[in-house]
């Protein structure tokens, strides 16, 4: 009882620090992994055990050929091909962009692409003379339900699927028809809150504006063609390779190691440096929260709250993804959902030892509620957290309330027609 009140206040103190914003992230999990340790909850070789080298060997490679198509100039070229097609029109931008976030978030890490797709939404909106704040939120969320829809699209898939033995094509098969149309749902809603609140009226020239920023060309955004070429080739090399990997017998970790190590070494002289601009914060953030995990799973914290699960779930899986579903959502809405989705994999996989459902309907239905949950709040997601960042930096101060205003009623309403689709689907 000792060791499981030492894991359950070890997790509590990181949480409290991560949301506290006292010390970064990465810190606090990093305190959490030497006291996991200090305090005799997990040896070194338990340590091994516990961290999850494929999600983090995917990771880095996925990490390694997002960061040379950006150095490529690619997400501005697309960026700039989606404002061209909306010819500077305020209603088929913000379309344009809530799709273009949940398309490239499928396949890439979301964190980068509210990056580039921050800075480009800002500048659009600068030269429309609009307020930013709309158009963004509708891109973080689009870009976390896109991501739901591919093992590799948000952290909680990766973590899910790689821990629990779950491939590329079972989550495009799975969360992905789920996804489409909670997206839609989204997009549609959000569209509806931006001209019920004036958001689409211009008080500006389009022609004018069209010729006046004639620069925007999206040819002017690529600064190096061949790293473009070789970096979109091996890209979709990575790609065809995930979706194949349990035919061909390959660890997802190392066709994705495999498709970074090809980009380094055709890249040019330069690629080194791409490897130290990485988001190593991240990697180090993952490995402790599984360390920390690992000390609750360690103590049978863990099985505890599998018990609990079943006890009111009972044999009913309607009652059982319907509790998985909107507990991930709550806890994702109010904490990061990336350390949320490792503490659940030892739980899925107790309940799924004692019988209680099927692993892979519980599987789908935690990662859906991570996903789209952390859609709730500006800390529920790394993407929420990285896109607002980079809109402070541009002067776009976007708060809680201005947030969660237009998000968490769109949230909770796309996570009702999750449970629908869920129940449909597996019952």
């Amino acid at each position: 009882m000792i060791e499981k009140i030492l894991a359950v206040s070890i997790l509590v103190v990181v949480y409290a620090l991560i949301l506290s914003r006292r010390v970064h992230r990465t810190t606090a999990v990093l305190l959490g992994s030497v006291l996991v340790v200090g305090l005799g909850l997990l040896d070194e070789r338990g340590i091994l055990e516990v961290i999850q080298w494929e999600a983090l060997g995917l990771i880095f490679g996925m990490f390694v050929l997002i960061a040379a198509l950006s150095k490529s100039g690619f997400f501005r070229w697309v960026g700039l091909h989606a404002l061209k097609w909306s010819k500077f029109r305020p209603l088929r931008i913000f379309i344009a962009f809530s799709a273009l976030s949940a398309v490239l978030a499928a396949f890439m890490d979301s964190i980068t692409v509210l990056v580039f797709m921050a800075a480009l939404i800002i500048e659009v909106c600068d030269i429309l003379k609009m307020r930013a704040g709309p158009f963004l939120i509708a891109a973080i969320t689009s870009a976390n339900i896109g991501g739901a829809s591919t093992m590799v699209g948000d952290p909680p898939n990766i973590i899910l699927g790689t821990a629990l033995g779950f491939n590329f094509q079972d989550f495009v098969v799975n969360t992905g028809p789920i996804a489409v149309v909670v997206f839609l749902v989204n997009v549609g809603l959000f569209a509806y809150l931006l001209k019920r609140r004036g958001g689409t009226t211009l008080h500006v020239d389009l022609e004018a504006l069209a010729k006046e920023h004639e620069e925007l060309e999206p040819a002017s955004a690529i600064k190096d063609m061949r790293l473009l070429r070789i970096s979109l080739i091996v890209f979709a090399f990575t790609v065809t390779l995930l979706v194949l990997h349990h035919l061909l017998d390959l660890l997802v970790a190392f066709v994705a190691m495999l498709g970074a190590t090809i980009v380094l070494i055709l890249g040019g002289k330069d690629m080194p440096d791409l490897v130290e601009k990485i988001d190593w914060h991240t990697l180090l953030f993952l490995a402790g929260l599984f360390i920390v995990v690992g000390g609750l799973d360690k103590t049978g914290v863990l099985s505890d709250v599998a018990s609990w699960v079943t006890g009111v779930a009972g044999s009913n899986l309607l009652v059982l993804l319907t509790m998985l579903l909107w507990i991930s959502f709550l806890f994702s809405a109010l904490l990061d959902n990336a350390p949320f989705a490792a503490a659940m994999v030892p739980v899925l996989q107790s309940l799924a030892a004692e019988g209680a459902g099927p692993l892979g309907p519980m599987t789908w239905s935690t990662a859906l509620g991570c996903d789209i949950g952390g859609n709730a709040t500006p800390i529920g997601a790394s993407a929420n957290v990285v896109g607002l960042a980079v809109a402070e930096k541009h002067g776009l101060d976007i708060s809680w309330s201005e947030y969660m205003k237009s998000a968490l009623p769109v949230t909770i309403i796309c996570i009702i027609v999750v449970n629908i689709l869920l129940v449909i689907t597996y019952l």
